[in-house]
């Protein structure tokens, strides 16, 4: 059978709908993908409510054509667009089967099976393949595990199969560019090679000669932050074992197989969630056999409770060029609030244990930041944005506006409270960046131009700060002189 899969994403590297393909086709059935990168915009308000061209509709619908099926892979900043392109192609007399997958089926499937035929939840490599050979093989495919389907008596709601825990078993990524396509400019295109290596992500950008890899060397999180969807996957999976590793050895395998698909890779970045919660052997064995096989510098991200002196030792033994940690905020009760009490108490050395190794790295660290949360005060995001302005400039470090995912134990608790009163507007289509303080908003575009420390601690003395995020002027903030300043800050 034939299956074109779709992603939402605004990069090329889509982990999710690689893996399946890859899945699909070593059980013998042919796939396609497509990338539809959303348009880039100048407004950052604009950046998740993407509409597309009528010339690129008209495209997939044609491409879609032969499928036996069509899914999508989304997060739930890409509902909006998932359920454009599904109605629009069922408008159209498309009658292949669309399925939907990712991240926000899994935490939202109520929500997700009113728009699509069927939803995979949790993993998808097994779910999918079963689901394929039955269609094939004309047998009932209603009790697959993991799928949920619209049926003529009504939604059926079936179990979850056991998480993958052999990650080894899990085919490489499909990066071959063979039944690839990509949005260009309203028009669908082939994904070459060097159209791959040439393309400017919000992230990762090649250069044509060389380009970065995303590697994922782990699943699942030690950890349940009230923010963070693995919490809700913890609650899905409560008997089971959610943090698992691939070996080494795959790893490995992995680069040297992406470097001869897609040629040189100019950087590696780790995108697990937390690279370092590999026990100290692992991370030893790991580090020396890339050091020797691989050699090419690397970004990992970090936990403030899984590193140490001897960890971020081996990391920089091996290679590593630059390591983001996350702080997310400066306050205790704020902290406690995220469920990262413990990760509080031990930030100072965390951090101090970064900066001993600042000079070895190249951009500077990066520190992530979360304020606008409603569930702290002024005075508490005052403090987080005076811990970012204390460290050495040049300042790459993002302050991220609190995202209440639905799902997620601090979403459950702002839904009870009547503090979500329009998912559209506060989930869906907003971007993380966009603080809802217009004086915040400018105070950290202050911060990104790397504006004298000086200063943006004057904007922070409690009165000042209070004033600026008063009523009055923050109706003057939104006035037209000053809302294009905001809506593109970044």
């Amino acid at each position: 059978m034939k299956v074109t899969l779709i992603s939402l994403d605004h990069e090329l590297f889509c982990i999710g709908v690689r893996t399946l393909s890859e899945c699909l086709r070593e059980a013998g059935h042919k796939t396609q993908l497509v990338f539809m990168v959303p348009r880039s915009t100048d407004n950052q308000k604009d950046k998740f409510r993407n509409v597309y061209g009528d010339d690129l509709l008209l495209g997939l619908c044609e491409l879609v054509a032969d499928s036996n099926l069509i899914g999508f892979s989304l997060m739930s900043n890409q509902f909006v667009q998932a359920i454009q392109l599904t109605e629009y192609l069922k408008s159209q007399g498309v009658t292949i089967p669309i399925v939907w997958g990712g991240v926000q089926p899994t935490v939202e499937p109520e929500e997700c099976i009113k728009h699509a035929d069927a939803i995979c939840l949790g993993e998808g490599e097994g779910a999918i393949v079963d689901l394929l050979n039955r269609m094939e093989a004309g047998l009932p495919y209603y009790d697959t595990l993991n799928w949920w389907f619209n049926s003529a008596k009504g939604v059926v709601r079936n179990q979850l199969r056991p998480l993958i825990q052999d990650l080894d078993s899990i085919p490489f990524a499909d990066f071959s560019c063979n039944g690839h396509f990509l949005a260009v400019n309203d028009r669908l295109m082939e994904l070459t090679v060097e159209r791959f290596r040439g393309f400017g992500g919000e992230r990762f950008r090649g250069d044509k000669g060389s380009s970065p890899y995303m590697l994922m060397t782990s699943r699942g999180c030690p950890f349940s932050c009230t923010y963070c969807a693995n919490a809700v996957y913890k609650g899905l999976y409560p008997d089971e074992q959610l943090l698992r590793w691939r070996s080494e050895k795959k790893i490995v395998e992995e680069l040297k197989a992406i470097q001869r698909a897609l040629g040189p890779i100019s950087y590696v970045y780790m995108v697990d969630d937390n690279f370092t919660a590999r026990p100290k052997e692992k991370l030893k064995t790991f580090c020396e056999l890339y050091a020797r096989e691989i050699g090419i510098p690397f970004y990992a991200q970090v936990s403030p409770l899984t590193i140490n002196e001897e960890k971020v030792r081996i990391l920089f033994n091996a290679g590593c060029a630059h390591v983001t940690m996350g702080v997310e905020t400066a306050s205790a009760r704020v902290a406690n609030i995220y469920n990262r009490s413990r990760e509080h108490k031990v930030l100072p050395a965390a951090i101090a244990l970064v900066e001993k190794y600042r000079s070895r790295m190249d951009p500077p660290p990066t520190y992530q930041f979360i304020i606008d949360n409603p569930y702290e005060t002024i005075d508490e995001m005052a403090e987080t944005l005076h811990l970012a302005a204390s460290f050495p400039r040049p300042w790459y470090n993002p302050i991220y506006s609190l995202m209440l995912f639905p799902g997620t134990p601090l979403y459950q608790k702002a839904h009870e409270e009547g503090i979500i009163k329009d998912k559209h507007a506060q989930i869906y289509t907003r971007d993380w960046r966009s603080q809802s303080i217009p004086f915040f908003q400018f105070w950290i575009k202050l911060y990104h131009a790397n504006t004298l420390p000086s200063l943006l601690r004057l904007l922070l003395i409690p009165w000042v700060a209070k004033l600026m995020c008063g009523n009055i002027a923050t109706a003057i903030w939104k006035m037209k002189p000053f809302r294009k300043l905001w809506e593109t800050s970044s």
